[in-house]
């Protein structure tokens, strides 16, 4: 990865203005690192750094901390198990380190350990690179964080980097790297060594309290970033993307240009040779330049890092130290069971930070990790962070329960460690008030009926610390048991502490339309969520009785919805089914035929009752006297609209027609009555004539 990013640890490193960091990284100097190998079969394996990449890293930690606070120290393997560390403090030693002739953890981890828990520095880290399977701890795993002194109370925070060269080494040294680091985030493998300087520094900001931003610039490039409030350092590391010549960065904030604080390469001391690795030494290498300027935390700043020449693109990691430190209130002691608040704050310069603007911005967030589990802080305002944690099992025996605190956003990482002694399980007995329920007696209706009661737990014993669970027991059909905490009951533990909910709502509802209910075995369970104490838990049994809501109760609006419907539809249908006259038929009435030459044309709809009525076709009436009448009863013809503008005769007594061949009167068939009238065809009923079109 970029090594520009190694910049971020060493920002991380430079800690407290004030307190520095005690920093000691054991570098794998191994021949494996940059020396072809060959298996007992003559298989050769390829060297897994041959870039330097490890050798650049420690150069940039290295650069970083030189002038500051920090203390830095590197450890390398001697050329046996016996063997004294190789040691290295500024970057000429780092350089000339030589490759050693086996993989030996013991006695740089124990020289480590040594180091770091004789530093009086405030914060200290224990960083190691390895790629490979350790010679002299004999198998067993367990050796490493021994001989480093790796415990709960130990201390210091740990980063482990593992670069392996292939799946089954990864895998032998996965299980003597795992112990060596304290928290599993702090265990990272790489793949490549350009990944190394990424490895070093993302993990070894985030165990020294910052997060970098990374990056690549080609020449001619730059980028601007703000710096907010309470920031008092600005660290930039910088390096060449590939080998090639050497380059120059710049770096410029408020007061004008940063000075380097650190630059050269990664090369060997001049007039070395590998034996077996001709090329190692020889140019061209991978060059750095490192940054570390002051910033005042007071009022926000911005700062640009710029390429103004080089031969090739460089890799940049830049970290802002906040002036920021996390601390933690908890119990020293706890019970099993016992609900503990934990109470976390930022301090900036000693005090309570309390800046909302910064909760709120930067993906601000504060996490507390307990028993392997993260539980968010809720921020209780005035800078206050709290969360309530309930231990579920005691610590080991000579031993604490961690608790670590987290404050992170996008630039920073603070973090604070607290033991807590967590012992035994409290006293437990729940003593439910009433200790058992009638629900009493109802009918059922067509939408759902409830009936409720309240359990009232204090007069248990430590109902009021150990987090209880209320649970519904036996099956009912037709209906459902329910029980949950009433809302404001929590017990008050003192010191504005809130303890476990002392009263239940159980509720049973039964469903609407439902059949018979009368269940047997019903009633609501009282249980310790921790498995210890099962034994104590409680059944308050409840009994209901629901009569059935019955067919007609249940289904009468829906067969009154049918009813409606059915008599809307009996009503348009009524309107839209009856059948109506053609709009162009019409009629010619008279006294005699020839009068029907003379006599004037009237439309059907326009005689009375010529159009549909509710139920009714539209129909014609005509009567002795040759008059429209509306009612059939007074007519001698009655003509009716069928379907599709067809009509019949429905009363028509008598009716003849004139046969136009023959010029004769024939009377109307009966059967033909119901074909009704004949276009143009006259018709005559006693002294009427009448014709159609």
């Amino acid at each position: 990865m970029m090594l520009a990013q190694l910049v971020l640890p060493l920002l991380l490193s430079s800690g407290a203005a004030s307190g520095g960091n005690e920093i000691v990284l054991i570098l794998d100097n191994s021949c494996s690192m940059g020396v072809e190998s060959r298996d007992d079969r003559g298989h050769r394996y390829p060297p897994n750094d041959p870039e330097r990449a490890a050798v650049l890293g420690s150069l940039i930690v290295e650069g970083l901390a030189r002038g500051s606070a920090d203390h830095f120290s590197l450890l390398a393997f001697g050329d046996s198990e016996n063997d004294a560390p190789r040691t290295a403090r500024d970057a000429d030693a780092i350089r000339a380190l030589p490759y050693s002739n086996g993989t030996f953890f013991r006695r740089p981890l124990e020289e480590a350990g040594n180091r770091l828990r004789g530093s009086a520095l405030p914060n200290r880290l224990f960083l190691f690179f390895t790629d490979g399977v350790p010679q002299d701890l004999h198998g067993n795993p367990a050796e490493g964080p021994r001989a480093l002194g790796l415990s709960e109370a130990a201390g210091f925070e740990t980063l482990v980097i593992g670069l392996f060269g292939s799946d089954e080494i990864r895998q032998t040294g996965e299980q003597f790297l795992k112990p060596l680091a304290r928290n599993p985030q702090d265990l990272v493998f790489v793949q490549k060594p350009r990944e190394v300087i990424d490895a070093f520094t993302r993990g070894y900001a985030r165990v020294l309290g910052s997060r970098p931003e990374t990056g690549t610039l080609s020449p001619g490039e730059s980028k601007t970033f703000d710096v907010g409030k309470y920031v008092v350092e600005v660290l930039v590391a910088t390096a060449s993307s590939s080998p090639g010549p050497e380059y120059t960065a710049k770096l410029e904030g408020p007061q004008g240009n940063a000075p380097s604080q650190a630059s050269g390469d990664n090369g060997c001391p001049p007039n070395t040779r590998i034996a077996g690795a001709p090329k190692l030494c020889q140019p061209p290498h991978r060059h750095y330049q490192v940054f570390r300027a002051p910033n005042s935390p007071d009022q926000p700043s911005r700062w640009t890092l710029s390429l103004p020449k080089g031969a090739g693109p460089i890799d940049y990691g830049l970290i802002l130290r906040y002036d920021l430190e996390a601390s933690l209130a908890v119990p020293a002691t706890a019970r099993v069971g016992e609900t503990v608040q934990l109470d976390a704050r930022l301090l900036f310069r000693g005090k309570t930070f309390d800046d909302a603007s910064f909760f709120q911005a930067d993906g601000f967030t504060a996490v507390a990790t307990i028993e392997g589990k993260d539980v968010p802080l809720r921020h209780e305002g005035g800078g206050r962070f709290v969360a309530d944690w309930t231990p579920s099992e005691p610590s080991p025996e000579g031993m604490s329960t961690p608790v670590v605190v987290t404050f992170r956003n996008a630039w920073m990482e603070q973090r604070t460690r607290r033991s807590v002694q967590v012992e035994g399980f409290l006293d437990f007995a729940l003593v439910p008030n009433p200790g058992s329920l009638d629900f009493g007696a109802w009918r059922g209706e067509r939408g759902e009926t409830r009936r409720c009661s309240v359990v009232d737990l204090s007069r248990s014993t430590n109902a009021d610390r150990i987090p209880i669970q209320c649970t519904a027991q036996g099956e009912v059909q037709g209906g459902v048991l329910s029980c949950a905490p009433v809302e404001g009951s929590e017990a008050d533990l003192g010191n504005g502490r809130k303890g476990q909910p002392l009263k239940y709502e159980i509720c049973f509802t039964a469903q609407g339309c439902c059949g018979h209910i009368n269940p047997q075995g019903m009633g609501a369970l009282f249980a310790a969520t921790h498995p210890h104490y099962a034994a104590a838990a409680v059944t308050v049994p409840a009994l209901v009785q629901v009569s059935e809501t019955g067919w007609l109760r249940c289904w009468w609006p829906w067969l009154a919805l049918l009813g409606g419907m059915l008599g809307f539809g009996w009503v348009v249908a009524g309107f839209v089914r009856p059948n109506d006259f053609d709009p162009a038929a019409s009629v010619y009435v008279a006294g005699s035929e020839v009068g029907l030459k003379r006599a004037s044309a009237l439309t059907l709809r326009e005689t009375p009752g010529g159009t549909r009525g509710f139920y009714r076709n539209a129909r014609m009436c005509l009567n002795a006297g040759g008059d429209f009448v509306r009612a059939p009863r007074a007519a001698v013809l009655v003509l009716e609209a069928g379907p599709g503008g067809s009509t019949r005769f429905v009363t028509a007594a008598g009716l003849e027609r004139k046969v136009q061949r023959t010029g004769k009167w024939e009377p109307v068939p009966a059967e033909e009555m119901a074909l009704g009238y004949t276009p143009n065809v006259v018709y005559r009923i006693g002294n009427l004539y009448m014709k159609w079109s």
